[in-house]
């Protein structure tokens, strides 16, 4: 009631006031003024001072006074926040508006899943989202004021793992034949690839020793290529360049140029950058044609994507980031191009050499003949834009100019790779490479010409531009009727070079060449394809048409297949063949890779039988190849092959073998499990076996970082400490590792008491124990034999029994059940005294 009356009461006056007009405009103006917070709350409208938690992207920098009121917010040190701020490009424009107040933005705050739009700002310069529950300031930056953070931190291979190594490779390939229409012959090769290497520099040698030439080296040259740059001197083949004409010699002298061999991030260098603003932590996804091609996450700021694993070409991606609850934070589309044969953005790729010029061989002198001549080389390249860039090149001789410019540009469906080339004397050359893709089809085509040299004289020096060409090719693949159809069109006047990517067939030597071929399968299943292709092919007026059917089996050793051929042409008989063809693969049977394969093949008129085998072990690899051929009474046994190992000296280490012809190796010592066989994985894929009690070769690529791990192949238990190493190698390293191991005897038993399992029972064999489970049931691994083992008891508390063997495998021994009623037990007494119990 008293409430009412207090209204009623402030009515009457408000009316009374009304009769005065400017008395009636002070009262209101009065009661304006009294909106403010009430009497006895005046505190919680005047500024404060706290110490709040400054976080930025999500995650917590560090803490920071601040003063407050019911709008905005205001840094006391602003200052003393430097060292707490992420990476900045302009730290005084920043400093300048951290001291400004900011307003408090707590309605951005997230208090609900569903809520959008929310938990982040994307300011002018700097904005801030106060949170007053938990005392927490998230701060929210320009992207212009954040640098670009790269999505590889460091783009170099790091530093070599060894120091002072050689390796040495040997290979030899041998070749024969013995025929009744000619003389036998015979003819071998032993070649030889020394490095020395002292950690990212080493030393190359290659050399060979023939039946048919005298010995010769073919390089001698020191080289380094680290972090990006390469460089070598000596007798050696350039590396480096940007040219599609002009020979390609051995030169006495130097070169320097860029490299990717050292560095990590060549497919990222591939594509066009992809950079992304994000103001919180949270995740990225790259959508094409609607598929997710990528995902990652990401911390705050202005961030470059990994692409190493975005598939190559030029096509259109919709990017979409998403904070870290998955609200949609922004999404855009953008045109991306990854191709190789495209420079890296932002970066200049570029060679240079000079020196004497070598003849490619010779059959007189062990190093290679000079020409009385000087060269020197060089090329520099660059993209212009995501899908477009171009490069140039210049070559020099006493008396020759050579210079070439080309260009690439990749669009989403059409690609062109346009160069042209011109000397001093006026020849010139041009070559156009276009690739069109469409829905139905991808039409491919090169036309490469180069004029004839008006004087051709070697005694002159080095001639920079080979004999003249010209060479046309056309290329169409398309799905067709549940197959595929190809067409080949080419013409060329001379034979002296294919065109790149040319595939070599009997009709390659024709100079107008017309192939048309569909290919489809009738057959397909887990262990059988069958295909069909026909074929029509027309080389300089001859034509050719066949029908070939190929049925394919295939299981876990054995791949059998079957080709029928049939063949008709306008200059020869009616042509039918038959290959049968078996193939042999170990798999995991054996440590070593063995494989063999038998081929059979009858003819219209004669026959064909083929061995080929291929054996890659702990020594090397062998492969050899014996045919017999007799075609119209004619006939001929061929015989071929080759081998390849390795020599390994390192620091206090000596080592022969390895299954490849590679750079760089890691040796592997195993103490213990002698003749055990042990897989060797490097990044998880098998690269070759250890061999326990020995030192086993695993040659590796050089210019990578590698983890290594081993893996036992032999049945059985092993004691070692499970461990990954990770080596980076250059040429001619080699890095070093032991691994303890011993074969383990696995001991399986239950202990019982009156036909009752004993649970959490302690167990002894001599140095080893376990514990029984609640079942009474214990497994013990020992590093011991079975003999030695029989001389020893199983004791627990005070009861022991001699082994006895229920069972037993190569690995393991079943001592089945043990009766604690039946052991020889010590029973203390209260007395003090020893009783036996049996």
């Amino acid at each position: 009631m008293a409430g009412r009356l207090n209204q009623w009461h402030a009515l009457a006056f408000c009316l009374a006031q009304a009769i005065h007009a400017d008395s009636f405009a002070t009262t209101a103006a009065t009661f304006l003024l009294e909106t403010s917070a009430p009497e006895g709350f005046d505190s919680l409208t005047e500024p404060q001072q706290l110490l709040v938690d400054l976080y930025y992207g999500g995650r917590q920098i560090g803490a920071a006074p601040i003063t407050v009121d019911p709008t905005h917010i205001q840094f006391d040190e602003p200052e003393q926040l430097l060292p707490l701020l992420p990476e900045l490009l302009d730290r005084e424009t920043v400093i300048a508006a951290l001291a400004d107040p900011l307003p408090r933005n707590s309605q951005y705050l997230c208090r609900s899943s569903w809520q959008r739009k929310c938990g982040y700002l994307v300011p002018e310069q700097v904005a801030v989202i106060y949170d007053e529950n938990r005392y927490r300031l998230d701060l929210f930056f320009s992207a212009k004021l954040l640098p670009q953070e790269a999505a590889i931190s460091d783009p170099y291979l790091p530093a070599s793992t060894s120091e002072f190594s050689i390796v040495q490779n040997l290979s030899g390939a041998w070749s024969g034949v013995e025929s009744n229409l000619g003389e036998n012959s015979h003819n071998a090769t032993l070649n030889g690839n020394t490095i020395i290497s002292f950690g990212e520099s080493a030393l190359h040698a290659q050399w060979s020793a023939a039946t048919a030439q005298h010995n010769q080296i073919s390089a001698l040259h020191w080289s380094r290529d680290y972090r990006g740059r390469a460089y070598s001197i000596g007798l050696l083949q350039p590396q480096g360049g940007w040219h599609y004409f002009g020979n390609h010699s051995s030169l006495y002298g130097l070169e320097m140029r860029s490299s990717q061999l050292s560095r990590t991030d060549i497919k990222y260098r591939q594509g066009s950058p992809l950079e992304i603003n994000m103001p919180v932590r949270g995740r990225v996804e790259i959508y094409r044609d609607q598929r997710l091609i990528h995902t990652e996450m990401l911390e705050a700021g202005n961030r470059l994507l990994n692409t190493s694993t975005l598939p190559h070409g030029s096509y259109e991606i919709e990017v979409r980031t998403f904070d870290e609850m998955g609200r949609s934070l922004h999404s855009h589309s953008e045109f991306f191009t990854k191709d190789s044969l495209l420079p890296a953005p932002g970066e200049w790729s570029w060679n240079f050499y000079a020196g004497q010029p070598a003849h490619n061989y010779s059959n007189y002198q062990t190093l290679p003949e000079r020409y009385q001549d000087v060269l020197a080389q060089g090329s520099i390249a660059r993209r212009l834009s995501g899908n477009l860039g171009f490069f140039a090149s210049a070559a020099s001789t006493r008396e020759q100019q050579l210079y070439e410019i080309g260009a690439r540009w990749i669009g989403g469906f059409f690609e062109v790779s346009p160069s042209i080339v011109t000397n001093k004397d006026g020849r010139s050359g041009h070559r156009v490479q276009a690739l069109l893709k469409t829905p139905f089809a991808t039409l491919s085509a090169i036309d490469t010409r180069l004029d004839d040299a008006a004087d051709f004289d070697q005694t002159k020096g080095l001639q920079l531009l080979p004999l003249g060409y010209s060479q046309r090719s056309l290329a169409l693949q398309s799905n067709l009727l549940g197959g595929q159809l190809s067409l080949r069109l080419r013409e060329r006047d001379s034979g002296y070079r294919l065109l790149p990517g040319e595939q070599v067939d009997k009709l390659d030597n024709a100079s107008k060449l017309t192939s048309l071929s569909f290919k489809r399968n009738f057959l397909q299943s887990a262990k059988w394809l069958g295909s069909a292709t026909f074929s029509h092919h027309k080389a300089d007026g001859q034509q050719y048409t066949g029908l070939e059917i190929e049925l394919q089996r295939r299981a876990k050793h054995w791949q059998h297949s079957a080709n029928l051929h049939s063949e008709r042409s306008n200059h020869s008989d009616h042509e039918q063949r038959l290959l049968l063809e078996s193939r042999w693969h170990d798999r995991d049977l054996w440590a070593a890779e063995f494989e063999q394969q038998i081929t059979a093949e009858k003819r219209t008129h004669g026959r064909y039988l083929e061995s080929n085998s291929h054996l890659a072990g702990h020594f090397g690899y062998l492969n050899s190849t014996l045919s017999f051929n007799n075609v119209n009474h004619s006939k001929a046994f061929n015989y071929l092959g080759g081998f390849s190992t390795n020599l390994i000296v390192a620091e206090n280490t000596f080592a022969w073998g390895g299954e490849r012809a590679l750079e760089s190796a890691v040796v592997i010592e195993i103490d213990g499990s002698d003749q055990q066989n042990f897989e060797v994985l490097v990044d998880g894929n098998r690269r070759g076996y250890a061999k326990g009690g020995d030192r086993s070769v695993i040659n590796l690529p050089a210019f990578q970082s590698y983890d290594l791990s081993l893996r036992p192949l032999d049945n059985g238990f092993f004691d070692y400490r499970e461990q990954s190493k990770t080596f980076t190698l250059y040429p001619g390293n080699v890095n070093s590792t032991t691994y303890q191991i011993e074969q383990q005897l696995l001991i399986l038993g239950r202990l019982t008491d009156m036909g009752e399992g004993l649970p959490n029972t302690r167990l002894f064999i001599g140095e080893h124990s376990t514990t029984t489970d609640r079942y009474g049931v214990f497994q013990l691994g020992i590093n011991t034999n079975k003999k030695s083992l029989l001389t020893q008891a199983l004791t627990w508390d005070h009861c022991q029994v001699p082994i006895n063997i229920l069972s037993s495998g190569d690995s393991w021994l079943n001592l089945g059940s043990i009766e604690q009623s039946k052991a020889n037990c010590h029973i203390e007494t209260t007395a003090g005294l020893t009783s036996a119990q049996h």
